[in-house]
């Protein structure tokens, strides 16, 4: 009988240390695991000044705003980039002595729209940013990277900088199905062929970028008024998306 009693008991012990092993395993195991699925952190809607390209106007609202947004070409005559918004535009005013124009211009948050950024010049100007980052600290706030051109901004896609790609223009006035589709489609395919996470757009392209891309992080500019009024109701509305990092507003100023 006793040696029966022990057959018996054998089993129902290793059944229980096996118990307790895969238990302390499991323990362990979510120990050094993050939570795969993360809740979502609320993001701070920041409003930054559109077309700040001149040193006069960065200096005028340095203190009003987190950010500017500003034009950029890249020059490989003289390897860095100048601050200007149209190609015939004959400044030599260069990112570095823009820079050197703002006090402390570490503090602030910067959109690059990036206008003549090719998969050529990519590479190059990326270095130059990189240079000028260390140059001028510019490590603790957003740096926007933006071109029309997603492949071409992959090389940006590191550190504190957001790669955005531009979309198309359309007028969201009513759309016919085939249109809204094929512009869909020609975002999507850029998004899906580059890993893109952000987009950006006019104020009233919102609802169907929203609409065609929920996930998407998105970045938006609102022109058409200076009265504040107007731009606090579309800062609040704004602020109800979520996905929506930075907002674009204007200031009439010469």
């Amino acid at each position: 009988m006793k040696n029966l009693l022990s057959v018996q008991k054998v089993p129902a012990l290793s059944r229980l240390l096996c118990g307790l092993a895969t238990i302390m395993l499991l323990f362990a195991v979510s120990c050094q695991k993050d939570d795969p699925d993360p809740v979502p952190v609320t993001r701070s809607l920041q409003v930054w000044l559109h077309r700040v390209n001149t040193p006069g106007k960065a200096q005028y609202f340095q203190d009003s705003y987190s950010g500017f947004e500003l034009d950029v070409h890249y020059d490989t005559s003289i390897k860095t980039f100048i601050v200007k918004h149209n190609f015939t535009d004959t400044s030599t005013l260069t990112l570095p002595v823009w820079l050197g124009c703002i006090r402390s211009p570490e503090r602030l948050g910067y959109w690059l729209d990036f206008k003549n950024l090719t998969l050529e010049n990519g590479s190059e100007a990326f270095r130059e940013l990189l240079r000028i980052r260390h140059e001028f600290n510019l490590t603790k706030n957003l740096i926007v990277v933006e071109s029309d051109i997603p492949a071409a901004l992959l090389p940006f896609d590191t550190l504190n900088f957001r790669i955005s790609f531009y979309i198309p223009w359309f007028n969201p006035a009513g759309p016919t199905s085939e249109e809204e589709a094929a512009w869909a489609d020609y975002i999507q395919e850029n998004v899906a062929e580059t890993g893109i996470k952000t987009i950006s757009g006019y104020y009233f392209q919102h609802d169907l970028m929203q609409q065609w891309f929920p996930e998407m992080n998105k970045l938006l500019w609102y022109l058409d008024s200076y009265d504040p009024a107007v731009k606090d109701s579309v800062i609040t509305v704004t602020r109800k998306d979520d996905t929506v990092e930075v907002l674009l507003v204007a200031e009439d100023y010469l």
